[in-house]
């Protein structure tokens, strides 16, 4: 029997023996095994990779079933690894994606046209929920006013279109308000902190006529989207008279046909609900009758 035999036949019959002594070995050394082993690596990159593919091609199920339970007890783990990455390498993952994006197209649209079809009732719950600053911030910053939410900094914030308070609009909203700028949607699809708002605004819903496409007369009596902000910011969003918040109009105090000048001074106008600007227009010399064009 030669050295290699014996050796061999040694191991063979003494394994649990074997496995003591190098428990042993590896407390009492602890340094010196590591030291060994990245000193090995670094010497042996290509042989460690070589072995590493043929064990995952032998032992895939098993390489699954462990990935898999590592993945459901390091959800936390894997957040936070993701992030960390993602921060050292957003400008080469936006890169990827966008290349394979492009040359991946027509696979993308039939893959997002089985998962809304799969996924209805998630798509209008994701585009009920507010809007993402990061998401939207280069999409629509170049037509309407944003910040951040000062409650939640990812979320987005806009001004009304009508009284100009800032506001979270939907994921929805803001989708169809790109969609018009770019010239894709129907209308202007402008944004309203509110149905009221949206019901009160002049421009909403409506289409410019010149004099020589109609015979009525222009009788609104609407002021400059401006200023009815100015004024609204002013006063706190609140009727002065009753202290609703809602439904909201701006008031000339002076008519504009006896202080055309001064038509545009906050201090001449006032904050009144519907109700209020109704009883206003009652009193002599304000009726609408009284401001009627002629």
């Amino acid at each position: 029997m030669n050295k290699k035999e014996y050796h061999k036949k040694y191991r063979i019959n003494n394994i649990d023996k074997i496995k003591e002594q190098k428990k042993e070995y590896y407390k009492n050394n602890k340094d010196r095994v590591k030291e060994y082993n990245r000193e090995y690596r670094e010497n042996n990159k290509d042989k460690i990779r070589e072995c590493d593919k043929k064990w995952i091609e032998n032992n895939k199920e098993k390489v699954k079933e462990y990935q898999k339970e590592w993945r459901e007890n390091n959800v936390e783990k894997r957040k936070e690894c993701g992030k960390e990455y993602y921060k050292n390498n957003g400008d080469k993952i936006r890169e990827r994606s966008k290349e394979y994006c492009e040359n991946n197209k027509d696979k993308i649209r039939e893959y997002m046209k089985e998962y809304y079809k799969n996924n209805a009732d998630k798509k209008k719950e994701y585009r009920k929920s507010n809007a993402i600053y990061n998401t939207f911030v280069s999409q629509i910053s170049y037509a309407e006013e944003i910040r951040k939410d000062p409650k939640d900094k990812k979320l987005l914030q806009v001004r009304c279109t009508y009284c100009g308070k800032w506001y979270n609009p939907t994921i929805s909203n803001i989708q169809n308000r790109i969609a018009a700028l770019e010239g894709r949607g129907s209308g202007e699809q402008r944004l309203y902190c509110s149905k009221e708002c949206k019901r009160l605004c002049p421009t909403y819903r409506k289409r410019k006529y010149s004099a020589e496409e109609t015979n009525t007369k222009q009788l609104s009596r609407e002021v400059q989207a401006e200023l009815r902000q100015m004024v609204f910011e002013r006063d706190e969003w609140t009727c002065i008279k009753c202290g609703e918040t809602k439904g909201l109009q701006c008031h000339h105090i002076e008519g504009i046909q006896w202080n055309p000048i001064e038509s545009a001074d906050i201090d001449i106008c006032v904050t009144f609900c519907v109700k209020c600007h109704r009883e206003a227009h009652k009193d002599k010399g304000c009726r609408y009758y009284d401001m009627r064009c002629v």
